[in-house]
């Protein structure tokens, strides 16, 4: 009886154990891959989600018609109204309401306006404004530290608009993006508090004032700066005034979103269209990319 195999049967034994090990190793590396692709993917999925959700929370809190498009950062001067079509333009700014003071504070059943954007149009003139159940001391605590100004101090860098103003007024000057030098703008009027419902002019006096006002501390601008990867980082800037003859580049700025491979913007009728793609990299031959859109009414 044989107790041992033979060479020929061991030799044949270690070849198909190879063959078997190839195939393995092969199905363990595809599989790897395939997981470090839709690792990649979620990724690059969760973070375009995110910031467009960030760009969209501040854009719904637009004063409306105060928005433009910008060439790009290299050419802030060449601007136009977002009602034009401009797909060379990169950048999209406008004028934010200080919603959060709007909101106002919970009085313990609750929340108390700061600012609730009707005018008492029997006591208002062209220089006080009267508002109606407003407390601005309860906005003056709430924009401070957002917005680092104090609503209580003249020139403090927040200002109201009028929600009656046509759309068809000229934006650029007329909310301070491109204003004749020596001149001013025409539809937002710095302001002030001078008790907790009386709003005064600080120099610019309106010729008419309508029963409803806005009130906005800040500009935004969503703004691509090229990166070492040959795409681009999105970042927004804020805490900046147009009415004031200040750019984006004088705010502040914070970053989006990294390596962005596409980002288009458009006004349709009174909504605003946004489009992002971003881009992660697994290795140098695998890319994942991810598009979305957020449509801002």
């Amino acid at each position: 009886m044989r107790r041992s195999f033979t060479l020929i049967e061991i030799i044949f034994v270690l070849i198909i154990l190879g063959i078997v090990a190839s195939i393995g190793s092969d199905l363990l590396f595809k599989a790897y891959e395939n997981y470090l692709i839709s690792l990649e993917f979620s990724k690059a999925s969760y973070k375009t989600d995110v910031a467009l959700e960030q760009m969209a929370r501040r854009l719904e809190y637009r004063i409306p018609y105060t928005g433009v498009s910008i060439h790009d950062i290299s050419d802030p001067d060449t601007m136009a109204p977002l009602s034009q079509v401009n797909p060379d333009h990169k950048i999209i700014a406008w004028i934010g309401q200080a919603y959060e003071a709007r909101r106002g504070e919970y009085n313990g059943s609750t929340n108390y306006p700061g600012w609730s954007g009707f005018a008492d149009l029997s006591e208002s003139n062209k220089t006080q404004l009267k508002t109606r159940g407003d407390d601005l001391n309860i906005a003056t605590r709430i924009i401070e530290p957002i917005y680092d100004t104090n609503l209580s101090q003249a020139n403090n860098g927040c200002a109201l608009t009028f929600a009656a103003y046509p759309e068809n007024v000229d934006i650029l000057t007329a909310y301070g993006w491109k204003k004749p030098t020596g001149t001013d703008p025409t539809d937002i009027f710095a302001v002030h508090a001078q008790d907790s419902t009386t709003l005064i002019y600080d120099a610019i006096k309106p010729k008419k004032v309508y029963e409803h006002f806005v009130i906005g501390c800040s500009a935004y601008a969503i703004v691509p700066k090229s990166n070492t990867q040959g795409n681009y980082d999105l970042y927004l800037y804020y805490n900046f005034r147009p009415w004031k003859g200040e750019r984006f580049s004088d705010g502040k700025s914070v970053l989006l979103v990294q390596n962005v491979t596409k980002f288009n913007f458009r006004r349709v009728a009174h909504s605003i269209e946004l489009r992002l793609c971003t881009n992660s990299t697994i290795s140098s031959d695998i890319n994942v990319t991810i598009c979305g859109k957020k449509v801002i009414y």
